[in-house]
């Protein structure tokens, strides 16, 4: 073998030369692993070690393969030196995978358990790229020609400085999300894993469907280049450093130390393992927060017919669309996941009603549902509204009374739901949203509070943040119709922001009546309201501004049954500084039958 002191390799087949020191050295950052082998005295050594990926953090978040990076990652703090081998091995072997993940990190010459080591923070690493990772079944040859391997255990492993400075300026940072960002961006630059143990030399490496491999003849010849490359169907590389190749790997094959390359990677290491103990409890108690599930939902001795669906396993995925199937009811609710092939389906009776789609797109998440509830306990509706502001159409039936469900800083990556069976089949009971936490840094409008909703079941739902969406807006007029009740009720907004047309108008919330309206001066807000509501309408509205001017009392308050009283004011933002009335949500027909008011910071 060129380029290696004869007496310390065998040229047999299978056979090799285990150099193990007997008299530990001290750790040494510049300590030297080939200084007990014959390459000793090479002046390549860093080459060498750069084809090793000796101690190199590696990236695998990409389904395609492993990523080696440029710099150590570890660093290694044993007594002695690492187990090394200088090695003349060849041999066959054949490997079944069934995800194509796993696939191309077999090819790139990784072990099964090598391929398989993760963390929670490898899998969201993973997760974050929304690759595709088909299922099928593959058959991986390699033919390997072995000359030289290295083995470190996790204990004579310690991070780099700079690695473990990283991660502990990015547990620092103010935010959860700015520090799931900085880890996430420790984890890229240093690496998800390091090599345990290598082995180097020459390699070809075939990989194709088992049911194409099982239509080649029995004299198929795995070790030969170019007959590999005539199966079209099929994957093959050549792993040698030399400009000219062989067509035939073989047994005897003469490869210089500087053309070897990796041919096995066995063994790996997740990189947060290198960190000391107390770091590596921090991470996780970060990593705890990275999901939340609101609302808070139970399945108690009463609910045993209810069945529940998960999709907490489908967390580390963003959604790309939802599908709902309802009537009067939320009836089914299939989530599409941005991988194009993950999906979760929360299924019910789908043999009334009808089905809807509401697709989302890039950089687009929901981050706020509101749930229609009735006194039956059971989804009535359901309205979905995403980071851009877009709200989709209201889903489903008309009763029920809202409640808004979001978290702040949180991305809708899947629910949790209860499904119960009714006299019209089964429906949903209950939805619990699962919200990630390292998406996005903020959401739109996570500050506004939302009220109380006042008012009945009865009536349309309406929401007027189809019309505010994410922007500014303010409201400039009031028209309310009224009599005995609260007909009708309207705002108008001026967008000092937009261009061209700058005022909009809501649609009419209700029906017919007297009519009368109230104008806010420039840089007034509502800030206080109060009136009166029974079992079926508004009865009753007075709304009062920042400049304690106060509109004239509508409505008459007159009630067919008990009649309740109600007055909310703006709460204070975080600089304690009073909120402004930005939007209402409700429900109305012929009058208006209830109503939520949302705040938002001026």
């Amino acid at each position: 073998m060129a380029g290696l002191n004869p007496r310390w390799v065998k040229t047999t087949i299978g056979s090799d030369n285990n150099i193990c020191n007997p008299h530990p050295n001290p750790p040494d950052d510049d300590f030297d692993i080939f200084a007990l082998t014959s390459l000793k005295n090479s002046q390549d050594k860093d080459a060498l070690l750069q084809n090793i990926g000796y101690l190199r953090g590696i990236r695998v978040d990409n389904n395609d393969g492993p990523q080696v990076l440029t710099y150590p990652a570890a660093k290694f703090i044993g007594r002695g030196f690492p187990f090394v081998k200088e090695i003349s091995e060849f041999f066959n072997e054949t490997i079944t995978t069934k995800t194509e993940r796993e696939t191309n990190y077999i090819h790139h010459g990784w072990s099964n358990i090598a391929a398989s080591t993760t963390n929670p923070w490898i899998l969201s690493r993973i997760a974050a790229n929304n690759q595709p990772n088909a299922e099928e079944t593959w058959l991986t040859k390699r033919t390997l020609v072995q000359r030289f391997r290295v083995r470190v255990s996790p204990k004579d492993l310690a991070p780099v400085p700079e690695f473990k400075a990283e991660i502990e300026a990015a547990l620092k940072k103010s935010t959860v999300f700015h520090r799931f960002e900085a880890v996430y961006q420790a984890l890229d630059g240093w690496g998800d894993v390091v090599p345990l143990e290598v082995e180097m030399g020459a390699s070809l490496v075939f990989t194709d469907l088992e049911t194409n491999v099982s239509k080649l003849p029995d004299t198929a010849v795995w070790n030969d280049t170019h007959y590999l490359n005539t199966i079209r169907t099929a994957r093959t590389t050549r792993q040698e450093g030399t400009n000219h190749w062989e067509n035939v790997i073989s047994p005897g094959k003469n490869i210089r130390p500087l053309d070897w390359r990796q041919t096995r990677v066995t063994q790996v290491l997740d990189t947060i393992r290198l960190l000391p103990a107390e770091i590596q409890e921090q991470l996780s108690q970060l990593y705890a927060q990275r999901l939340s599930y609101i609302p808070s939902i139970t399945v108690g001795p009463g609910d045993s017919s209810c069945t529940t669906h998960d999709d907490t396993h489908l967390a580390g995925k963003t959604i790309s669309a939802v599908t709902i199937y309802a009537s009067d009811y939320i009836r089914s609710m299939k989530i599409l996941y941005a991988d194009k092939l993950s999906w979760s389906k929360h299924e019910g009776t789908e043999s009334y009603g009808s089905e809807h789609d509401f697709r989302l797109g890039d950089g687009e998440y929901i981050t706020e549902m509101l749930i229609w509830k009735s006194d039956w306990c059971y989804v009535n509706g359901l309205q979905l509204v995403t980071n851009f502001g877009r709200c989709s159409p209201h889903f489903g039936g008309v009763w029920g009374t809202p409640a808004v469900v979001r978290s702040k800083g949180g991305v809708l990556v899947g629910i949790v739901s209860l499904i119960k069976r009714h006299d019209y089949g089964r429906m949903l009971r209950d939805i619990q949203g699962i919200w990630r936490h390292d998406v996005v840094n903020t959401v739109p409008k996570e500050e506004d509070v939302f009220s109380d909703y006042f008012g009945s079941e009865k009536g349309k739902p309406f929401n007027d943040r189809i019309v505010v969406r994410n922007s500014d807006k303010t409201i400039s007029k009031l028209e309310i119709w009224s009599g005995s009740v609260i007909d009708c009720l309207r705002f108008t907004y001026h967008d000092k922001a937009g261009q061209g047309r700058n005022m909009t108008q809501t649609e009419r919330h209700g029906g017919r009546g007297d009519r009368k309206e109230f104008v806010l001066e420039n840089g007034e807000h509502f800030v206080s309201v109060s009136g009166r509501f029974d079992n079926e309408r508004i009865t009753q509205l007075c709304f009062v501004t920042d400049k304690s001017r106060s509109t004239e009392v509508f409505g008459q308050g007159k009630s067919n049954g008990e009649s309740h009283s109600f007055a909310v004011s703006s709460p204070k933002d975080k600089e304690g500084k009073r909120m402004r009335l930005h939007y209402v949500c409700g429900k109305s027909d012929s009058c208006l039958n209830g109503i939520m008011f949302i705040w938002s910071p001026i």
